[in-house]
């Protein structure tokens, strides 16, 4: 068994062990050839403590000519003074809208001459950062991110960009435009409670409290050269997909036909949402303030049925897989395909992270009755009640959702898709959608335009019943309890915590 053979088993085999995307940046030089052992793919520790300063690092100079984002700068500029020199820090999750972010900071520092430092950590660590921030109203963290199912645990956190608006005219920046976000993220991660209605969200300090940050997309992932071979196209339906699935695993090009992040962790909700969005199904219900779980409908069992179907004919080590292992389990072609965000993308086309770059095509995610859907896991960042330099973080804050700024990112190294709308109306980025480098950002472009998202619903108490979805779901993947009885324990479970509610 050559080089290439034993990765592909190996990874399928190994589950969490010594091959999750942590360990093996950390733990295989010697197998993978030359790697960057420093990757940033390592999900173990925090990718960054500390950004490089001013004077060290190297500015964004094409990207920072983009009239909007040099507007920006100059304006930071000529209000940064009485903070320059100063140190600020940042609590983002290990994901590509906070790396893109980081990737640009200098800018940033150049322009206002703040110390900036990043804490950027994987999902459950940050989250744990930022729990303890608010238990203990601590000033850890002046800036902090939270995925969108987050952000109601912690509603008296952010100071609201209303509120830092009128109390600091002399450094909002005049041409920060809240409208000019995108409604769907601006409904569901700075409004709160969340505006479900499709109408026009928040627009004061009582129902906004931090900003939409980025726009990660779960889409489908597959090897155009697998597919190819076996005359299949990405499905338009689930029951294509199983059919794709077991083709693939039977021709025995790949060691597995698909893989999943089943997990019991946050992804395994997010994939099963997918699922349960295009069966017509969702989690809770919602009737102004008050919550209703809906966690055991008829729509929800056939979504969840659905699901587990595809466990025969994936990677075996999907039931410890979060985002990051089905990452590693299609970069070292052990899957043909799955489901993944958007923004991995640039990873699976990175020879230092991946065996089969150029190979991987993109498609929409298949379809259930009620159509095709795609779980949105944004974040929003905000400034914390408890941070001694409120100014700072407001300038820090208004600078990573900034217009200008959103354009550097989405023209950048991970083509970050913008919050806002603007940004793909200007030359330089309406002609790049039109690309291929740039076919993953169109077709999230076309997914949101379609208005074919869903995402999580975020209140106090979603901490406590997260836990008994995921180990729900996690348990009917594994097999080890049907569908139908392991969401008629969570509904009974997640009754019992009592009446659930946005306050």
């Amino acid at each position: 068994m050559d080089r290439r053979e034993f990765l592909r088993y190996g990874i399928g085999l190994a589950g969490a062990g010594i091959f999750s995307l942590g360990l093996v940046d950390l733990a295989s030089p010697g197998l993978l050839g030359k790697r960057n052992v420093s990757s940033l793919a390592s999900s173990s520790s925090s990718l960054s403590t500390a950004s490089p300063s001013p004077s060290s690092s190297s500015t964004s100079t094409q990207l920072s000519s983009l009239p909007d984002y040099q507007d920006f700068l100059s304006w930071l500029q000529s209000v940064s003074g009485p903070y320059s020199g100063k140190s600020l820090d940042i609590s983002l999750e290990q994901e590509f809208g906070p790396l893109a972010t980081q990737l640009i900071d200098s800018d940033f520092q150049n322009a206002s001459g703040i110390r900036d430092q990043y804490n950027i950590v994987p999902y459950q660590l940050q989250l744990d950062d930022i729990s303890l921030m608010a238990s203990t109203q601590s000033s850890s963290y002046d800036c902090y991110g939270l995925d969108v199912e987050n952000l109601g645990v912690f509603p008296d956190l952010p100071i609201s960009p209303y509120t830092l608006s009128q109390q600091y005219p002399e450094i909002t920046y005049p041409g920060n435009d809240f409208s000019d976000f995108r409604r769907f993220s601006w409904d569901r991660i700075a409004t709160y409670p969340p505006d479900l209605s499709g109408g026009a969200g928040g627009n004061s300090a009582a129902t906004v409290g931090v900003l939409p940050f980025d726009t990660p997309t779960l889409i489908l992932f597959y090897r155009k050269d697998v597919y190819s071979k076996l005359g299949l196209t990405p499905a338009t339906t689930w029951d294509e997909h199983m059919a794709n699935s077991q083709k693939i695993q039977n021709s025995g090009l790949t060691p597995f036909g698909s893989v999943s992040m089943a997990a019991p962790a946050i992804s395994i909700v997010y994939e099963y949402q997918a699922h349960l969005a295009s069966f017509g199904g969702s989690l809770f219900a919602v009737d102004g303030n008050d919550i209703t779980p809906t966690i055991n409908s008829n729509e929800a069992v056939q979504a969840l049925e659905n699901y587990v179907g595809y466990a025969p004919y994936s990677d075996p080590a999907s039931a410890t897989y979060t985002w990051e292992n089905v990452f590693q389990s299609l970069a070292y072609g052990s899957a043909a395909h799955g489901l993944l965000f958007d923004g991995f993308a640039t990873w699976i086309d990175d020879p230092l992270r991946s065996y089969e770059v150029g190979l991987f095509g993109y498609a929409t995610n298949p379809a259930g009755p009620a159509g095709s859907f795609h779980p949105y896991a944004g974040s929003g960042v905000g400034v914390s009640r408890y941070s001694k330099n409120p100014q700072m973080a407001w300038l820090w804050v208004q600078w990573a959702t900034a217009k200008g700024a959103q354009e550097a990112k989405l023209l950048g190294h991970y083509k970050n898709f913008p919050t806002r709308s603007s940004p793909l109306l200007i030359p330089e980025i309406a002609s790049d959608l039109q690309t291929s480098a740039y076919a993953v950002p169109d077709m999230v472009n076309q997914i949101w335009n379609a208005g074919t998202l869903t995402t999580l619903l975020g209140f106090p108490a979603w901490l406590k019943c997260s836990v008994i979805i995921m180990s729900a779901l996690a348990g009917a993947w594994k097999g080890g309890i049907s569908p139908t009885d392991a969401l008629n324990s969570a509904q009974s479970k997640v009754e019992a915590i009592g009446p659930l509610t946005f306050q």
